[in-house]
């Protein structure tokens, strides 16, 4: 007695009713009757495969077992009864599951964040150390005149060391909260989030915000081709019989235009692109109810052919380089049958290797007595079988207009793209030419999967830098290859829409999933390529080299600023000043570098040049050398320029001495020299407005900390110590800041002419 129930109550030795339309619950085996199932999303294979019966004792559930069934296939055609003997984790589609719940592996830009900040706390920590050293040795010591009883009098006086404890803890405090980064959190969240809008007008939306940046840190793409390299419209361009060539139905000769009608008919399922395309060319509607499955054999990568028995007569469409050696006859256009000749044969083998080398795909029709469709049931076509070539159908799949130049910059970015497909290794081969992956002349390598399958991971990793193209792939070899890669260093991309390359976008440092793929392959995947467009990944590739600058723009400037606060806060102290910078005053120039700072470089447009760059390399540190010498030069002179202004004789003469006027001055000059320093460091050109109004976060956040300086100043009173100054006094503390721009533009000049003499060193090396 049949009754329907929940797939959620679905358990172990269940018998289950399948007919067309229906989802299959779990996996198990076809016990009686016979399904066409639709497993695309599992294997990649588009065509459906048909499940016959099979025993339990001898059959197990294996991938290409024909009696097997899995779930999440869906059934086209057929009714049958199955046997459940696993659910949950423990089918297929579970086990792929599982593999995507395991922990994700750390990116790499965390992995240089982790480093960095590390870095940076021993040495914000280091600093806390000294200043409150300092403080503390000028209290008990240099303020006792450097005599030891009274410095002895002063340590017995129980207040006044609580007191110098506390000022030099404090003291200690306001350095690590300006010397370590707390804001580069922030600026990293709000950086990836507004790159991210914007990638959503380009078609890419990206599901974990740090995919953005590790596209842009890739340095090898594995790519798939239908769809992303192509427009994926595949359709017949012409079909060639062994005398002519025809381009549209109306004009091909009748005996093989119902040749090629009937057998489409009773062949074809319509369910992938190829037959989609011949059934649009002849303009054949095929019915289900038309077709018998027991009279059928359906496509599948093995066979590489279907066929099909209709009025005594047995129809063919398979790969043509597999069905041509094996066909006796051919049909003239006049529909006559004629022996096969071997200069005629060498003609239709010319015709497959020029379109071939076109990058187009072919497939060979031909007609048999219906007797041989048993012996194609269990044994391979052979020549026996007095099979009739009729023609060929030229199918094409058309680069996209945008996919040369979008190969082309991502090469030019130092990614190596290799291109995996289905199709065979010279299609292959010619497509990859024709979008530029593939140079002739040099010794990039096409792999087959066969090939692949017989090399170890040692033999593939030896070959990795020269591989170009894998045909014939299968979702499994992706898996693999993405291991290697990263075995060797590379940070690896992935694109792929199938269940069954889940594993592979998880298991890649950036997974591109394709809009039009499963939503397993979705979750799966960092970033989603809503239109499938090559080019769409080559935009991720730009946003995310741009956002890693950014970073380090910002990183920049924030060294550069502490270097100068810390550097300022010992050296006063040493210098006899306890507070040349209050805590108050500390606190708004911490603001400044982490919110207001990780803001205004958050903006920074994503620029083409950057990806005439190579991609910086796993294990390379987030600080460059350019970066620390930017860092301890325009720091230094910070530090020193802020010292002048503070015991230069003839400036605290014109202060009275060094007062709160001179103090508040000298606030204002720090406060100025900062926003100098971000305007020197968001860009490395001489020219300090390359590219500014792009960034209109910088250009209202950096005048609004000015603005927000002036009301400090004339109203923020004691609380920041500080006093209304005239216009003469500002003047002179903002023409001291603007001096570092001169000093910046000076070192951009020698640290560029030197780098210039290192690649020219290089070159004649």
């Amino acid at each position: 007695e049949e009754s329907v129930c929940s797939i959620h109550d679905i358990v172990r030795s269940d018998l289950v009713c399948l007919s067309p339309g229906d989802t299959v619950p779990a996996d198990g085996i076809l016990l009686s009757g016979s399904v066409f199932c639709d497993e695309s999303s599992l294997t990649g294979e588009s065509r459906p495969v048909e499940k016959i019966p099979g025993k339990v004792d001898s059959t197990t559930l294996e991938n290409g077992n024909p009696s097997c069934l899995f779930r999440g296939s869906h059934v086209t055609a057929g009714s049958g009864i199955f046997l459940v003997l696993a659910v949950g984790d423990n089918t297929l589609y579970g086990s792929i599951a599982s593999e995507l719940a395991e922990e994700d592996s750390v990116s790499p830009l965390r992995e240089r964040l982790s480093r960095l900040a590390k870095t940076i706390s021993k040495i914000g920590y280091a600093s806390a150390l000294i200043v409150a050293a300092v403080h503390l040795a000028d209290a008990f010591w240099f303020d006792a005149g450097k005599q030891p009883l009274i410095a002895l009098e002063r340590l017995r006086d129980i207040r006044f060391v609580i007191s110098e404890l506390m000022q030099a803890l404090t003291l200690a405090i306001s350095i690590v909260v300006v010397a370590v980064p707390e804001g580069l959190p922030m600026m990293i969240t709000v950086v990836l989030s507004s790159n991210m809008k914007r990638m959503m007008r380009s078609g890419v939306l990206v599901r974990r915000l740090v995919g953005i940046e590790t596209a842009g840190s890739m340095d090898i793409l594995f790519t798939d081709k239908t769809g992303t390299l192509t427009t994926g419209n595949l359709r017949v361009s012409s079909v060639l019989s062994a005398e002519n060539s025809w381009s549209s139905r109306s004009s091909l000769p009748p005996a093989i235009r119902t040749s090629l009608e009937t057998g489409t008919r009773y062949c074809s399922s319509a369910g992938n692109a190829t037959e989609r395309a011949i059934n649009q060319f002849l303009d054949v509607k095929i019915r289900t109810e038309d077709q018998n499955p027991a009279d059928r054999i359906v496509f599948d990568s093995a066979r590489k052919f279907s066929a099909a028995r209709h009025n005594g007569k047995l129809y063919l469409d398979g790969a043509a380089e597999y069905l041509l050696p094996v066909c006796s006859f051919y049909m003239s256009d006049k529909g006559q049958v004629l022996p096969m000749t071997k200069l005629i044969s060498e003609k239709i083998q010319s015709e497959i290797t020029r379109y071939a080398a076109d990058s187009c795909r072919i497939l060979l029709h031909a007609e048999g007595e219906a007797s041989s469709f048993v012996q194609l049931e269990k044994n391979p076509p052979d020549s026996s079988m007095q099979l009739v070539f009729v023609s060929l159908y030229i199918i094409r799949d058309e680069l996209r207009p945008e996919a040369v130049s979008a190969v082309r910059e991502c090469q030019n970015a130092g990614i190596q793209v290799v291109m995996l497909t289905g199709d065979n290794a010279v299609t292959a081969a010619s497509i990859a030419a024709d979008c530029g992956i593939l140079q002739r002349e040099s010794d990039q390598i096409v792999l087959d999967g066969t090939e692949m399958h017989s090399l170890s991971d040692e033999e593939l990793t030896a070959i990795l830098p020269k591989i170009r193209v894998i045909s014939r792939v299968t979702p499994t070899d992706k898996s693999r290859l993405v291991k290697i890669a990263k075995n060797s260093g590379h940070i690896t991309g992935m694109t792929g829409d199938g269940v069954n390359d889940a594993p592979a976008l998880k298991a890649a440092d950036v997974g591109f999933a394709m809009g039009s793929g499963t939503d397993v392959a979705r979750e799966a995947g960092d970033i989603v390529i809503t239109d499938d467009n090559f080019a769409s990944i080559s935009k991720a590739v730009l946003y995310g080299r741009t956002i890693f600058r950014s970073i380090r723009k910002f990183i920049t400037f924030q060294l550069t600023m502490n270097l100068a606060a810390v550097g300022v806060s010992v050296l006063g102290t040493i210098c006899g000043m306890d507070h040349p910078v209050t805590v108050i005053q500390m606190l708004w120039v911490n603001i400044i570098m982490d919110t207001l700072g990780s803001l205004a470089f958050a903006g920074e447009p994503a620029l083409e040049e950057y990806m005439h760059y190579p991609p910086v390399s796993r294990g390379e540190h987030i600080l460059t050398a350019s970066m620390v010498r930017q860092i301890l030069l325009t720091g230094s002179y910070a530090v020193i320029l802020s010292m002048y202004f503070l015991f230069s004789p003839r400036i605290r003469h014109l202060f009275g001495g060094g007062g709160i006027v001179h103090l508040t001055q000298f606030f204002a000059l720090f406060i100025f020299m900062g926003i100098a320093i971000a305007l020197c460091t968001r860009t490395p050109r001489l020219n300090l407005f390359a590219n500014i109004k792009k960034n209109r976060a910088f250009l209202m956040i950096m005048p609004a900390v000015a603005l927000i300086q002036l009301l400090i100043i004339y109203f923020g009173g004691k609380t920041f110590r500080c006093v209304p100054l005239t216009i003469h006094e500002l003047l002179l503390s903002a023409v001291f800041a603007l001096t570092v721009i001169p000093a910046d533009t000076i070192r951009k000049g020698i640290c560029g002419l030197l780098d210039e003499r290192k690649k020219a060193g290089r070159s004649r090396t």
